[in-house]
């Protein structure tokens, strides 16, 4: 989230939003002061991203144009900051059609070994200024520094577990 130069007030999009990933990067995103769009599928991530501080969300199977609902709804100039945390190779593609002008697009989801992603096109990543940015989560040191930003905020993050039947949420306060 740090790499991302993420300011309070600007716009960040989560590829990927209701998975493990990418419900604490909303968290975090919106702990920090940012507005939020969440892009998944289905009601139960729908509701699951609105639940923890999503502005938006894009149903990735319902929406004819993601990408254009995407900067729509980021003011019509698109995100400051597109999180890929899904591993589909085409979701990284897609995220260089949500950023804004000088956006950045930070890659976190690992598609399978072997997928090559430039984004786009070069001169349309040239042209529109956009940083593609590799970000590994989930050291040590980024543990620590998540523990301690939920220590200190008002809210506490939301966990989800995945087991075999339905999802279930998992709340330290509950």
């Amino acid at each position: 989230m740090v790499e991302s130069g993420l300011r309070p007030g600007q716009w960040a999009a989560f590829i990927g939003a209701g998975g493990g990933v990418g419900h604490m990067g909303v968290q975090l995103a919106k702990a920090m002061g940012a507005r939020v769009i969440g892009i998944d599928s289905g009601q139960e991530k729908k509701e699951l991203c609105l639940e923890l501080g999503c502005e938006a969300f894009i149903d990735f199977t319902a929406s004819k144009d993601i990408a254009g609902d995407a900067v729509q709804i980021s003011d019509g100039e698109g995100a400051h900051a597109v999180f890929v945390t899904a591993s589909s190779p085409a979701a990284y593609t897609l995220a260089t059609k949500m950023a804004r002008v000088g956006g950045k697009i930070m890659c976190v989801g690992m598609p399978p070994s072997g997928s090559a992603f430039a984004g786009d096109d070069p001169m349309f990543l040239i042209l529109r200024n956009l940083k593609v940015i590799g970000t590994l989560t989930g050291s040590l040191r980024d543990t620590k520094e998540v523990s301690m930003f939920e220590l200190r905020s008002s809210r506490h993050a939301v966990f989800i577990a995945d087991q075999i039947g339905p999802r279930r949420r998992h709340n330290p306060e509950a």
